[in-house]
């Protein structure tokens, strides 16, 4: 998606190619106005005295018909997008939801009992408490400062950004030991989609077994005097537990997959998922200003990518696998050959998300009735359950985004008339105006019309229709620091002890 300001009066966004309806709608009026051309000077003037219009009022009529077909199919489109926006976030908040509570149900587990902050409702008699603050408070003039002074290339690392690699695995029934949560696997991208042409007689792997490990002490209690006195604990970085970690990666992998499938990956090529690494750079809003995108070649010339949009030759299958080649969805923990080889095997966009929305649910139930989340009860489990079914249910909202097109009917019926407005809107102008002046109103006429109707276009596939695609490697980035909040463990003020006073 392309990103733009609204300075300069506009003027900083009238000279962009790329993706620009109005440059693609300067063709069809250039078409137009050679048309107009070619019959003031072909025909003679008698003509145009035997060929009497009468009135401009017909053709304005027709064209104004034309007009509300289009603009139907503008409002249309219009909603299309931000419903396609609408879904996306619900769906990724949903999932969100279930990766956050799923964390806030597992410190209540009896393997947190040593370190758990102390409760509220332990102690009825306390009716009041002081929260202890010795940072520095900045005035405005010092706040713009910093933020003058901080540079957007600078990326500061996450405190987190170590803790995925902790996870030990141990070996399990002739399974391959494993030193590393999938740093065995070979980096880069790695495919969904099978390119085999028999995906029956890809491998099945075995489960994984994970040693578990007691989580050592967070805090050191303050010793500060006072009737109540809230302080920060003293955070140790320590390894998440494996319940943390899987289900960070289980619920990362689903988004991933989702995007994916509504980008609309071709079956039988690579569809890009790789591993996340936190605290990394933002994806560029605008594919097009990404630096993978120029390093492996796709769109190095933005002349040559400006030219196939605007002549409508960038979109093919091609050159969307390559598109989606070199924008790959980055996963929490990265995609395992296990993983891939299920994803392959499962046909279609909606086995595929289905997949892993299985996996997730089973890991749940599972987690649960060994006592992964502590004495939470079932019905309140089932909160997991109903917010990764809610976000099913969006994803499904935003695949008829993705897969559903524009009713041909009136896609054909909006195409024909611009045809014959193209055509019809020279002999208007010919009628009733000057040589001069009919040739500029003829540009500027069709140059609105096809310009709307290149707009609609634009907007039809909001998932896959580069560079005017929504972000959906920036959202995946995003969602993924989102998920990394499971490893943050209790409140840093959670920890404090009733002091008595003198």
């Amino acid at each position: 998606m392309i990103d733009y300001g609204s300075g300069y009066f506009g003027l900083n966004i009238v000279f962009q190619l790329n993706g620009s309806a109005a440059y693609k709608a300067i063709l069809y009026s250039i078409l137009s106005c050679s048309i107009y051309v070619l019959i003031d000077y072909f025909t003679p003037a008698e003509a145009f005295e035997e060929f009497d219009l009468g009135h401009p009022y017909p053709v304005a009529a027709l064209v104004a018909v034309y007009t509300v077909l289009l603009s139907t199919k503008l409002v249309f489109m219009y909603n299309r997008f931000w419903e396609a926006c609408t879904a996306l976030h619900n769906m990724q908040s949903k999932w969100l939801d279930v990766g956050t509570t799923m964390a806030a149900y597992h410190y209540q587990c009896k393997a947190y009992e040593n370190i758990q902050p102390p409760s509220f409702g332990e102690h009825p008699e306390i009716n009041n408490f002081v929260r202890e603050k010795e940072g520095k408070e900045f005035s405005p003039e010092e706040q713009i400062e910093q933020i003058k002074s901080s540079s957007e290339s600078s990326s500061i690392k996450s405190k987190f950004s170590d803790m995925l690699r902790k996870k030990k695995i141990l070996k399990h029934d002739g399974v391959r030991e494993k030193t590393e949560r999938r740093d065995d696997i070979p980096q880069g991208n790695r495919s969904i989609y099978a390119v085999s042409s028999h995906p029956e007689k890809i491998p099945r792997p075995r489960p994984r077994n994970y040693h578990a490990s007691t989580p050592s002490d967070l805090t050191e209690m303050n010793e500060n005097s006072g009737a109540i006195s809230i302080v920060a604990g003293e955070m140790k970085e320590v390894a998440p537990s494996p319940f943390l970690l899987e289900g960070a990666h289980l619920v990362s992998l689903l988004s991933a997959v989702a995007l994916s499938t509504l980008r609309n990956d071709i079956e039988g090529v690579e569809a890009p998922l790789t591993e996340f690494v936190p605290g990394s750079i933002w994806p560029a809003f605008n594919s097009y200003a990404d630096p993978s995108i120029k390093r492996d070649g796709f769109g190095r010339s933005l002349f040559l990518a400006t030219f196939r949009f605007l002549f409508d030759v960038s979109r093919t299958e091609q050159e969307r696998a390559l598109y989606n080649v070199n924008r790959p969805f980055r996963v929490i923990g990265g995609i395992s050959d296990g993983e891939a080889a299920f994803l392959q095997s499962a046909r279609g966009p909606s086995a595929k998300v289905a997949l892993v929305n299985m996996w997730l649910n089973e890991f749940t139930m599972r987690e649960h009735l060994h006592g992964s989340m502590g004495n939470v009860g079932p019905p309140i489990i089932s909160r997991l359950q109903q917010y990764q079914s809610d976000g099913f249910l969006w994803y499904n909202a935003a695949r008829k985004m993705s897969y559903i097109p524009f009713p041909l009917p009136h896609a054909q019926l909006t195409v024909i008339f611009l045809y014959i407005c193209t055509a019809l809107l020279p002999i208007l102008m010919i009628s009733f105006t000057e040589f001069w002046s009919g040739l500029v109103l003829n540009f500027l006429g069709l140059f609105v019309i096809a310009g709307l109707h290149l707009v609609s276009n634009e907007l039809e596939y909001p998932f896959r229709n580069a560079p005017n695609d929504l972000p959906l490697n920036l959202f995946q980035a995003q969602f993924n620091e989102g998920l990394l909040t499971m490893f943050a463990g209790y409140h840093p003020d959670s920890w404090w002890e009733i002091k008595s006073t003198a």
